[in-house]
């Protein structure tokens, strides 16, 4: 589904290269697979949106959240990496093939041929650490539960990250200044607004 950039991006509180990198953040999302295997990342699919159902925040809008993480898995990425697991990309290859090697085990199927309560069951024992043993699995349970812990930090950031969820969230933190001078906040309580911060409340009042 197409949208267009938060009306907050064009303010003079946003710098020109904090605007470029949201905007090249909304791009990345609109994109295509690069670096998974089309298997790996159809399940990829469908584990974000277990993880992260979006309607109660987006609506009818679903982020494509694979493609943002699929993006950022042709770079060295934060820099650092659990040692019990394989660079990044092979590692998220590795992870999702592995899913779908315990949910046959578990349950006798591909984990998108599941019930929702039973890819729940798989997800919740990989994160837990409580994956039965597996031999022909690639990750062992307890490389699972260190690669699911990248899985949901991931899929949680770069949804914070979209501009549009910043919008409907009220996340102002991008707006404290501009090109030539850092105009920050007065407010210092947790519920007062700035005149120059979205208001995230009519979303919420428009989706009731």
């Amino acid at each position: 589904m197409s949208y267009s950039p938060p009306p907050f991006l064009q303010s003079d509180h946003v710098s020109s290269r904090t605007r470029s990198i949201l905007l090249r953040r909304m791009e990345q999302e609109q994109g295509r697979r690069e670096n998974l295997s089309p298997e790996a990342f159809q399940l990829l699919e469908t584990v974000c949106d277990d993880i992260l159902p979006q309607q109660f925040l987006l609506g009818d809008l679903r982020l494509n959240l694979a493609v943002m993480i699929d993006q950022s898995l042709a770079g060295s990425g934060d820099g650092w990496r659990f040692a019990e697991l394989p660079a990044d990309l092979q590692a998220w290859e590795d992870g999702l093939t592995s899913l779908n090697q315990y949910a046959q085990a578990l349950f006798s199927q591909n984990y998108t041929a599941l019930h929702a309560d039973q890819r729940g069951v798989v997800l919740d024992q990989a994160f837990d650490g409580t994956l039965p043993e597996h031999d022909q699995a690639v990750f062992s349970p307890e490389q699972m539960a260190l690669w699911s812990g990248d899985l949901r930090h991931n899929i949680v950031s770069f949804f914070l990250a979209h501009p549009v969820v910043q919008d409907r969230l009220g996340i102002s933190a991008n707006m404290t200044g501009g090109d030539h001078i850092i105009q920050g906040f007065k407010a210092d309580s947790l519920t007062d607004k700035e005149g120059f911060e979205p208001d995230h409340k009519r979303h919420f009042m428009a989706q009731s």
